[in-house]
């Protein structure tokens, strides 16, 4: 009987999760979970970030950037995330001061966007602590590999943009391949993203769908 009063107070699943514009659902199928780390790198990690918050961001969630001199409001603006519900913080210098910064704002904030300073893995465990006990989304951009643990990470790799002729036109949309794996999913799962598209937004170019049964782990993994 006590196992089953302590399964019956979970939340539901959905409320585990943060939702994500459709087109990354080849690589998120059950939302931005709570309580996770996500890395975000490669030469396209800091759109990819902004598109990962987007929806969540538009449908109420508060999004602090911790630490990101290089963030651009304007392109957080035209990838969807609504400039009234996010909060640049200085990180201070060291990873001392950071982490601090971060665990304060998880008090407010269910999204946290950051770039991790040098050393950033000796205070790690103290964020994801909290992390933790918020239930909150820890997103990490770097441009190499993640300097915290992540549970998740969507590499951005190849990059092509489109609008250009023999010299003449304009840039008018980024192709980008993206790879989402980590020890939280269960196999790979590759997509390739207009970010931005055409239109300014973001859209599938081209994707390998997770299998049924790659999904169904996934699902089991988060439950």
């Amino acid at each position: 009987m006590e196992s089953v009063t302590a399964l019956s107070s979970l939340p539901p699943a959905a409320d585990r999760s943060l939702p994500v514009h459709e087109p990354l659902t080849p690589l998120l199928p059950v939302g931005l979970q709570r309580r996770w780390i996500v890395g975000c790198t490669g030469s396209a990690a800091m759109s990819l970030a902004l598109a990962v918050a987007a929806r969540a961001v538009s449908e109420g969630s508060w999004l602090a950037a911790v630490g990101v001199p290089a963030l651009g409001v304007e392109a957080a603006h035209e990838l969807g995330v609504p400039l009234s519900r996010l909060v640049a913080v200085d990180a201070g210098t060291g990873p001392t001061t950071w982490a601090e910064r971060i665990v304060a704002a998880l008090d407010g904030f269910e999204l946290i966007l950051t770039q991790a300073p040098p050393g950033a893995e000796r205070v790690a465990r103290q964020i994801r602590h909290r992390l933790q006990a918020k239930g909150a989304v820890l997103l990490v951009v770097s441009n190499g590999a993640p300097t915290v643990g992540c549970d998740l990470e969507l590499a951005s790799g190849e990059v092509r943009w489109t609008g250009l002729g023999a010299g003449h036109g304009h840039l008018v949309a980024r192709r980008v391949s993206v790879r989402a794996g980590g020890r939280r999913m269960p196999g790979v799962a590759r997509c390739d993203l207009w970010l931005p598209g055409p239109d300014g937004r973001l859209a599938v170019a081209e994707t390998r769908d997770l299998t049924s049964d790659e999904t169904a782990g996934l699902r089991r993994v988060v439950a």
